[in-house]
C-alpha cells in the first residue's frame, strides 16, 4: 500500500491506487452532505452542513495544489480524478456562476466563523442558515463531476 500523502507532498500526481482510496472519502462526504441537509434543523446537522459545504466547495473549485514549507498540501481535488473532459474548464465557469448566488459569501463566512473554529468575531456575526441554493448548486456540481469521470473513476465512487 502506498503512502498517498507522501506522494502528493513531493509533487507527484496521485496514483490510481490513491485515487481509488480517496474516492471512498469523497463519496463519504457527499453522503454526509445530504444527511446534514436533512438534519439541518439540529445543531449537529447545521454545523456539519457548513463544514461540508466549505470542504466540497474547495474540493470542486481548487485546481492547483498549494505549498507549505516546501511541500505540496495533500488536499484531495476533483481535478485529480480522470475525466472524459478536463474538469477545470467547466468548473471555472460553474464557480463564476456560484459566486453570483446570494448566499455564497455568507456560507463560507459561516463555515469559518461558526463551524470550523472558535473566534471572537462570531459573537457579533449575524446568524446564518444552511442555504438551499448553495446546497442545490453543490449537489448539481457533484452530479456533473461524476458524469464527467471516466468509467474506472466512477467505479471507485461506488
Amino acid at each position: 500500500m502506498s503512502d498517498c500523502s507522501a506522494e502528493i507532498a513531493k509533487g507527484q500526481a496521485p496514483s490510481p491506487e490513491c485515487l481509488g482510496r480517496a474516492a471512498q472519502h469523497v463519496a463519504h462526504d457527499l453522503e454526509l452532505f445530504q444527511l446534514a441537509w436533512a438534519e439541518r434543523q439540529s445543531r449537529l446537522g447545521w454545523t456539519l452542513w457548513f463544514i461540508l459545504a466549505r470542504s466540497l466547495w474547495d474540493f470542486f473549485f481548487t485546481f492547483e495544489r498549494r505549498k507549505r514549507d516546501g511541500l505540496f498540501l495533500d488536499d484531495i481535488l476533483a481535478s485529480d480524478f480522470p475525466a472524459t473532459h478536463p474538469w477545470r474548464d467547466l468548473a471555472e465557469s460553474l464557480r463564476k456562476a456560484a459566486e453570483q448566488l446570494p448566499d455564497s459569501g455568507a456560507v463560507r463566512n459561516a463555515a469559518n466563523k461558526y463551524s470550523a473554529h472558535l473566534t471572537y468575531s462570531r459573537i457579533d456575526a449575524p446568524t446564518a442558515e444552511p442555504s438551499e441554493s448553495i446546497h442545490r448548486f453543490l449537489t448539481g456540481v457533484a452530479s456533473t463531476w461524476r458524469d464527467r469521470l471516466k468509467p474506472e473513476a466512477k467505479v471507485w465512487l461506488g
